[in-house]
Formats: structure tokens, C-alpha cells, sequence
């Protein structure tokens, strides 16, 4: 599964909008508001169109509140039709899902190509070929905080075979209480082998287990792989324990909100890729699993010295995957290497031809989110210190204002430094 191209028809604040994505990670960046996450559910609506003719509860609809909203007569209208049109060379034939707002029905005829593709896909996991399902799978900012309303069981289940990766893939719960009931099933079934299929268990376990290894030894450079373990622990009601290192272990629902929503989604996005395909092993996965992920706010709750590695990690981990991406955290950006950035505005999309990987945090503000790092009043005043500079060198005001800003921000700030070489410049120059 990929899209290559979508077109939105009056869809939430988009009155008409097409945007061409790329392979490997498309990043979209904006302010709140500005549309972000309304990206990311059109293209999950294009997703659900996997599922229109198998496994239909699963699709991704449009919803009555989502079609677009004008003022006609000073009266708030809804528009008659949304529509959202998506294009993939894997398909090889574009997708539409239309919606009625007079009516309130998608129309899923147009939707048939996914649907079809879907159903290969499916029909395939009751045979005993090999073929890689596509990864697809949506996490939004709930993804921490609203609980499933599927039993954690279920999903844990080795027998409901492989459609269980797909399991609530396009709802926006969270993945906290299954996953962790699902992890301490899966180590204790491990230790004790006493559940049916329990070799699978294994794998997907193993898969996991990899995983988390590998993403914290990537973030926590000063930890060694060999003493990274996870275990339940009887004394404490069975949780789950992180080890990190010798003699330091807690539940995993200890650890900072950050932190365990970076778990939670790694560990979340290697269970589903493993069901998917549960005889590939990690390094399997890593070499063929294709398909689709949308995250919404990668940077949710996490540090900035974590923000900047948290798309690395997953083009590690799983690089022919096609990741939809918003944040508003300038780091996330500075340190955005490999793949496609747009900037979203005033219900635009601009795709960006210029990287800003390794500008400085302040440059990205400026130019990327049109904020500014400083105090607005002292901006203010360099902006006015410089405009001065440059038309009226010799006023004496300048003196006065550096003065006040050497007071504020010393003399080696770049701002000050610049202005007093352009001071000086200008007094040859006359």
C-alpha cells in the first residue's frame, strides 16, 4: 500500500487542494489549527479504502462533521458534496470516497480499486503463501490517553491469525492498556509455553523485544543491548518492568509520558508489521515490509534532544514504509534529513525544495513556522536598532539602544554583533 497523490474535495477547511507525496517520509508542518491533522484523516479515508470490500467496519468514512462549511447569506451551509481521490502505482487506478452531506452516505463504488487490492491481500492470509501484507495504521495525539474499547485479549489472541495487524488500525485510541495487557500475555506465555501457538508468540515477542532494544540504544546512547530486558515482576500485580540497566527496573507505566508514548507507538507499529507477517524476523521486516503509517505530533510529549531522533528511529526500523508525519517542533525539523517536508497555511501546502536539516532551532522558527525565539519587545527593538542602522546611521538613538540591549542580551549575542559591525561599517563607508 502507498499513495502517491491525493486530491481533497471540500473537506474539512480544504476547499480544493492536491498534493504529490513521496516514498519514504512526507513531514507536515504547520502551526495548530493550520490543518495538520486534517491531512492526515483524508489520507486515512484514502486507506480505508483498503477495507471497502472485506473487513468493511474497519474503513475510514467521512463523517457529517467534516464536510466543509461556508457562509452563504450569513448563514453557516454545508457543502453538498466532499470528496477525497487517491492515487498509487501499486493500485495502478486512483480511489475516490465521495459524501453526501444532504444524505450523510459515503459512496463507496468509486472506492472499488483499494477494495479489490484489500481483498487480494486478505484472501491471501487463509493460504500458506508468503506474500508481505502492507503495514497500515494511524496514531493520533489520543494515542497515550483514550483506551480501546477492543478487548486487549483479542488482539493479544495468536489463533485470530494475521488480520489481527489490522485490528482498529484507523481508530484514533490509544494503544496504552492493550499493549501493555498484550506484552505481559505474550512474556508470560513465553516463560511458561503453555498457550497454543505459542511459537509465534515467540517471534512477534522476539520482534519486539528487538525493537525496543534497538530504539532506546539509539536515544540512550550510553546503554548496552545485553542489559535491556523486559519481564513481569509477580510482587508488583504483574507489570510489566523496562530493565535499562543492572539493578534498575520499573513498570513501564512509571516512566515519563514521553517515554512511554515512544515505546508504546514502536512497539504498537512492530507488533502489527509482525502479526502481519509473523514469520519475518526483524531484520526481514526491516528489508520488505511496505506500507502505510500516519502519526500525528511525533513530538508528543518528548524532549527535544528525543524529538530530533524520533524519525530516524523509525526510517531505521522500517524504511520502505511510507510515513505521513505532522509536528510543530522546530527540532523535529532541524533534524529532518531524508524525505519530503511541506508546510502547511491558510489551508495551503507548500512543498519545501530547500532542506533545513541542521539549521539552527531559531532559523526554522523564523522561516519554517513564523515564530520568533525572542521576547517580542526585544525583537522589536533589534529590528528597530537595525532599520536605523541602515537609513540613519548617524541618529543618536542607536548608542541608546544598544546600551539597553547589551543590558538584555549581552554584547556576544549574533544580533548585537551584527549590528555593531554594520555601526561601524557605516561610519567608514561616510
Amino acid at each position: 500500500m502507498r499513495i502517491d497523490k491525493i486530491q481533497i474535495e471540500n473537506f474539512k477547511n480544504f476547499e480544493k487542494l492536491e498534493v504529490e507525496f513521496e516514498k519514504g517520509v512526507n513531514l507536515f508542518v504547520g502551526s495548530n489549527g493550520s490543518g495538520k491533522t486534517s491531512i492526515l484523516e483524508a489520507i486515512n479515508v484514502s486507506l480505508g479504502g483498503f477495507f471497502s470490500l472485506q473487513e468493511q467496519k474497519m474503513q475510514r468514512m467521512i463523517d457529517i462533521s467534516e464536510a466543509r462549511m461556508v457562509l452563504v447569506n450569513g448563514e453557516l451551509t454545508t457543502m453538498p458534496k466532499t470528496s477525497i481521490t487517491a492515487f498509487s502505482e501499486l493500485i495502478d487506478k486512483s480511489w475516490t470516497r465521495n459524501f453526501n452531506s444532504k444524505t450523510k452516505n459515503n459512496d463507496v463504488k468509486f472506492v472499488k480499486p483499494a477494495g479489490e487490492y484489500g481483498s487480494k491481500i486478505l484472501d491471501g492470509f487463509y493460504k500458506t503463501n508468503h506474500d508481505v501484507a502492507p503495514l497500515i495504521a494511524y496514531y493520533s495525539t489520543q494515542r497515550l490517553f483514550k483506551d480501546a474499547s477492543q478487548s486487549a485479549k483479542q488482539k493479544y489472541d495468536p489463533l485470530a491469525g494475521r488480520r489481527n495487524g489490522y485490528l482498529q488500525c484507523l481508530k484514533d485510541n490509544a494503544i496504552k492498556g492493550t499493549l501493555l495487557e498484550w506484552l505481559g500475555n505474550a512474556v508470560t506465555s513465553r516463560a511458561t509455553k503453555q498457550i497454543k501457538g505459542v511459537e509465534l508468540i515467540d517471534l512477534v515477542l522476539e520482534n519486539v523485544d528487538q525493537a525496543i532494544t534497538k530504539t532506546l540504544v539509539y536515544f540512550l546512547e550510553d546503554l548496552k543491548k545485553e542489559e535491556i530486558k523486559i519481564y513481569q515482576e509477580p510482587d508488583f500485580d504483574f507489570d510489566v518492568f523496562l530493565q535499562l540497566k543492572p539493578n534498575f527496573a520499573l513498570p513501564i507505566n512509571y516512566y515519563s509520558d514521553g517515554f512511554r508514548n515512544l515505546i508504546y507507538l514502536i512497539i504498537d507499529i512492530i507488533w502489527r508489521a509482525s502479526q502481519l507477517n509473523p514469520w519475518l524476523t526483524l531484520e526481514e521486516l526491516s528489508e520488505k515490509q511496505f506500507g502505510c503509517v500516519t502519526i500525528d505530533e511525533i513530538d508528543l510529549h518528548l524532549h527535544p534532544k528525543w524529538q530530533a531522533k524520533t524519525i530516524g528511529i523509525l526510517q531505521d526500523l522500517l524504511p520502505n514504509v511510507q510515513f505521513f508525519i505532522t509536528t510543530h517542533s522546530p527540532t523535529v525539523v532541524a533534524n529532518f534529513e531524508k524525505g519530503s517536508l511541506y508546510i502547511i497555511n491558510e489551508n495551503k501546502i507548500l512543498k519545501q525544495n530547500t532542506t533545513y536539516f541542521g539549521k539552527e532551532i531559531n532559523a526554522v522558527l523564523r522561516n519554517i513556522l513564523g515564530a520568533n525565539d525572542r521576547h517580542v519587545p526585544t525583537q522589536e527593538k533589534i529590528d528597530k536598532l537595525l532599520n536605523l542602522i541602515d537609513s540613519d546611521p548617524k541618529n543618536q538613538i542607536i548608542q541608546t539602544l544598544l546600551d539597553e540591549l547589551e543590558q538584555q542580551i549581552g554584547l556576544d549575542d549574533p544580533d548585537m554583533q551584527k549590528a555593531i559591525s554594520l555601526w561601524e561599517l557605516s561610519k567608514y563607508e561616510d
